[in-house]
């Protein structure tokens, strides 16, 4: 997959064996983008392992390279994913938890009823 230029420095933390993707949405690109230059005014040399969408939010495996960075990182990185929890995957517009056979997404309300997709009300 072709990343645009903006995840790039995401992309070159990603350590460890597993695979450089990012495995979500376009709608959530740049909002990954942005954290990791917040995370990097924090500790610039960061690892990655994975960016990725899980049950209809965003999963960022990562590690400090100092122990003492993990808290204030920890505390972003749950800010992140609360923007990803109220942003379509798909567009980057506003977006609800979405379910379709088992399988959540967050996405704008307007892909409700198209291909299967329900809001779900709540958990």
């Amino acid at each position: 997959m072709e990343y645009p230029e903006f995840l790039q420095p995401v992309l070159s933390r990603i350590t460890g064996g597993f695979p450089k993707t990012i495995d979500c949405g376009k709608g959530w690109w740049p909002i990954i983008a942005d954290l990791d230059i917040e995370l990097s005014e924090i500790d610039p040399d960061y690892s990655v392992y994975q960016v990725k969408e899980k049950f209809g939010n965003l999963r960022y495996y990562y590690a400090p390279s100092f122990p003492e960075f993990a808290k204030q990182m920890n505390d972003l990185v749950s800010v992140y994913e609360f923007k990803c929890a109220l942003t379509c995957e798909a567009t980057g517009n506003r977006g609800v938890l979405m379910i379709r056979n088992g399988l959540y997404k967050t996405l704008n309300e307007s892909f409700a009823g198209q291909n299967g997709w329900e809001i779900v009300e709540s958990l």
